[in-house]
């Protein structure tokens, strides 16, 4: 059985991951900050469903989680960091944004996938199977920016970027690919309900990207839901 690593597995575009990937057979292995999120899920498939209770802010949480998914599989082949947060004065304009909340949007964005990785790696597979999925956002993309505000989240997501090229290049040579993805405008508590994009559709997408991504190609590393390059 394949086995899955979600981050970020409670809500939103993470949970519809989660859904997905229970219903193509994985084992899915998903990070949430309180047992029992999953509960209608975990009912339907609890033989391939396991909720890890795991705040990506918090490295003893994390290596906690790791250990507990030492008893469950030998070897995970996907990871996606999903998870994700704005601080509570995100969209208002820099006169009245309080930057002392960036901190833990930071934290969260751009070094809980670090940690996640970390105490992970022992557990993904290697020989060119092992693929590291960080979910970006073209808000991170400095080359397109046209944002006037936003900067805790648009700076964390820049920064995961920077880490996932990071990554790349020092696991490559084990077999592991690091890639980032714009997920694209989706309906979820953080987009909104104005958004494009159906959460489960874009789970379903970039599933079906993951699968036949092209790991022998380093030059791609930040791509659109459709697997095309994006600007950093």
């Amino acid at each position: 059985m394949r086995t899955v690593l979600i981050a970020g597995a409670s809500r939103g575009l993470g949970r519809c991951f989660v859904r997905k990937y229970l219903e193509d057979g994985w084992r899915v292995l998903a990070g949430v900050r309180r047992k029992g999120s999953l509960g209608e899920l975990k009912e339907r498939y609890p033989e391939s469903l396991y909720e890890l209770a795991m705040d990506v802010s918090d490295t003893g949480s994390v290596q906690e989680a790791a250990r507990e998914a030492k008893n469950i599989t030998d070897e995970i082949e996907l990871v996606i960091n999903n998870a994700g947060i704005h601080s509570a004065s995100s969209f208002e304009e820099l006169e009245k944004t309080d930057l002392d909340d960036c901190d833990a949007v930071y934290d969260v964005n751009a070094v809980g996938p670090l940690r996640v990785v970390k105490a992970f790696l022992p557990l993904l597979q290697k020989n060119g199977r092992g693929l590291i999925a960080n979910i970006s956002s073209e808000s991170g993309s400095i080359g397109e920016a046209r944002r006037e505000k936003e900067f805790d989240y648009g700076m964390s997501k820049a920064a995961l970027n920077m880490a996932t090229k990071l990554l790349d290049n020092y696991l490559n040579t084990r077999g592991i690919r690091v890639i980032a993805v714009h997920p694209g405008w989706m309906r979820t508590d953080m987009g909104g309900q104005d958004a494009e994009l159906d959460p489960f559709e874009t789970a379903v997408r970039l599933a079906e990207l993951f699968e036949r991504f092209d790991r022998r190609d380093r030059s791609l590393i930040f791509m659109d839901n459709e697997g095309r390059r994006f600007p950093w």
